[in-house]
This record gives structure tokens, C-alpha cells and sequence, in this order.
């Protein structure tokens, strides 16, 4: 018969007391036994009777996590290889920390970390095999209050946070469109990189991705003036994406000089690199841009009064 230790019974001990804390506020689903690399609980709040935002709870419970009832907190340390697994994740990640005595006499205090937030804001300790993590918040016995307060404000806060990690500054989501919207503190200068990588890809790609036609109203027109005034910033960045969005809003309001100019600078950076220039793919680009040029040369628009002859499909 097997058997079943102290360390088996604090666990699962800990994960019950976390579930029973929320699935009276939330939807809760255990992850299945054997699947657990380094997640217990799948969670969802709900809101107004909604399902609405994701986020997953660590659960660790017994001796190794360690209270410091002078702060009201509580510590607990991970490892490397789950720290690192958690920062990937799409949706915010919590650990919850049930520091108890064994045998539990007394229905215990949670302790919340937001591994999502300390890892936005580069507040865990870089460390190859572990690191030791304080938590933010406490729901202390008995308090169901503290734990509404974390599914309305902390989830909604901290998924508006992740995005930091895309290059987005988002607004804290609400199950509903918001007059005023707000917005978490992330911190900016730490992603300024990927801030800049998604100002640019989003600005160039929406160019190549829409209908270039001589039929776009005024504030398609409007639009995509405005996102190449925002990839033009950009300057050389040797990306062929940025110098095509730049020919091909040109070449639309009939800039012709200046869209010969972006092409060629658009063909080159495809045709200059060796890891890519011989694949068919990219030849097929090539011989797109070319066809363009050439109707830039004869002044002609990019697509004939009701038709599009070339594929502006990148």
C-alpha cells in the first residue's frame, strides 16, 4: 500500500484551505494530478455573474514558508527554473504562501506574492538556483473582504501590468468600457526596448496589412498618414518593414520620388542579408517591390480605379 508523508499532507492541506478561500469569489480548477509543473490552481474571477480575467496560484504551504509577524508578511523561496517558468506565462501568477503548524489547529493567514508584479519590476533576486520572495498582500482568517479586494483590484491591476512585457501600457481592465480608464504603474524605462519594438512593428505591419486603394475614405487616409509619421521616427532602423509602410503611403498619395527611394531601401534590406535573400518567400517580395517600383517610375498608383493587379500582401 502506498504511502503518504507529512510534506503530501501540508500540501494538499494548503491548496484546500487556498480554493476554499476563493471558489465562493471565483471559478477554481485544480490542476490534474501529475500535470503540476509548478502551477496548483487555475483561476477566473467573475464579475456580475461574468467569467472575466485568468490568473494562476502556486500554492506552498508548511515549514518552508516563514512568517515575520513584525511586517505581516510572510517568505518563502523558489526556484530559478520555476521563477523563470511563471515571467513566460500569459495570464499574472500568484503564489500563495500558507505558513502553518503541524498538525493545523486554526484555519491560517494567506500569504499573497505577486510574482507577476516583483518580476515586471525586477524585484526578485537574480539567482542560478533560488530565489526567496515576500508577500505583497495577506488574507488573514476569517477576512473574505481581503480577498475581494485581490480579485476586483489586484488580478484586474496586475494583468494590466503584464502587458509591460509586450511593449503596451494598457488600462486596467473592466468588464465594461470605462469614461475614465486607468492605468497601473509599470515601470517604462525597463522595457523601453520592447516599448520601442512594438511602437514600430505595429505602426509599419498595419500599413503592409491594409487595402492600399485609391478608394480609402479620409480618416483611413488620415490613419495610415499618421502610423507612417510614426514608423518615418525611426529613421534607418535597417528593418525592410519600415522603409516599405513608408513607399507604400507615398506611393497612395502619389509621392512618387519619395516612395522610389523607401522601396529601394526596402528591397536592399531583404536583398543585403544572407539569411534570408535566397528563400522563395523573399524573392517573392523582391519581385513584388520591384513591380511597385516600377509603377512609381510611370506615376502610376499602386492599384488601378476598382482593382488591385499587385498583391500588397507582406
Amino acid at each position: 500500500m502506498p504511502t503518504v508523508d507529512e510534506k503530501r499532507l501540508k500540501g494538499n492541506y494548503g491548496a484546500s484551505i487556498v480554493m476554499a478561500r476563493l471558489s465562493g469569489e471565483c471559478l477554481v480548477r485544480p490542476v490534474a494530478a501529475d500535470t503540476d509543473v509548478g502551477v496548483d490552481l487555475y483561476c477566473e474571477t467573475v464579475i456580475e455573474g461574468q467569467p472575466f480575467l485568468h490568473f494562476w496560484i502556486q500554492v506552498k504551504a508548511g515549514d518552508q514558508c516563514k512568517q515575520v509577524p513584525k511586517n505581516h508578511t510572510a517568505k518563502c523561496h523558489f526556484s530559478a527554473d520555476h521563477l523563470a517558468y511563471w515571467t513566460r506565462q500569459p495570464v499574472p501568477v500568484f503564489a500563495a504562501l500558507v505558513p502553518t503548524s503541524w498538525p493545523a489547529q486554526d484555519e491560517p493567514s494567506i500569504y499573497i506574492v505577486d510574482i507577476t508584479s516583483q518580476a515586471v519590476f525586477g524585484t526578485i533576486p537574480r539567482s542560478p538556483e533560488s530565489a526567496t520572495l515576500t508577500s505583497d498582500h495577506v488574507w488573514r482568517a476569517g477576512d473574505q473582504e481581503a480577498v475581494r479586494v485581490f480579485l476586483t483590484k489586484t488580478v484586474p491591476t496586475t494583468t494590466a501590468r503584464l502587458q509591460i512585457s509586450k511593449g503596451l501600457v494598457a488600462d486596467t481592465p473592466t468588464p465594461a468600457p470605462q469614461y475614465v480608464r486607468e492605468r497601473p504603474l509599470v515601470p517604462v524605462l525597463r522595457f523601453k526596448e520592447t516599448i520601442l519594438y512594438q511602437l514600430r512593428t505595429t505602426a509599419a505591419n498595419s500599413i503592409l496589412f491594409m487595402p492600399m486603394s485609391d478608394r480609402e475614405t479620409t480618416a483611413d487616409a488620415k490613419f495610415r498618414r499618421l502610423l507612417a509619421s510614426i514608423v518615418e521616427q525611426f529613421g534607418d532602423d535597417p528593418h525592410w518593414e519600415n522603409f516599405m509602410s513608408r513607399a507604400l503611403s507615398s506611393h497612395t498619395d502619389g509621392k512618387y520620388e519619395n516612395a522610389l527611394s523607401m522601396y529601394a531601401k526596402a528591397r536592399n534590406c531583404i536583398q543585403d542579408d544572407v539569411n534570408v535573400r535566397d528563400e522563395p518567400m523573399w524573392q517573392e517580395k523582391v519581385k513584388i517591390i520591384q513591380e511597385l517600383e516600377e509603377r512609381a517610375r510611370r506615376k502610376e498608383k499602386i492599384a488601378a480605379t476598382g482593382q488591385q493587379d499587385i498583391p500588397v500582401d507582406f
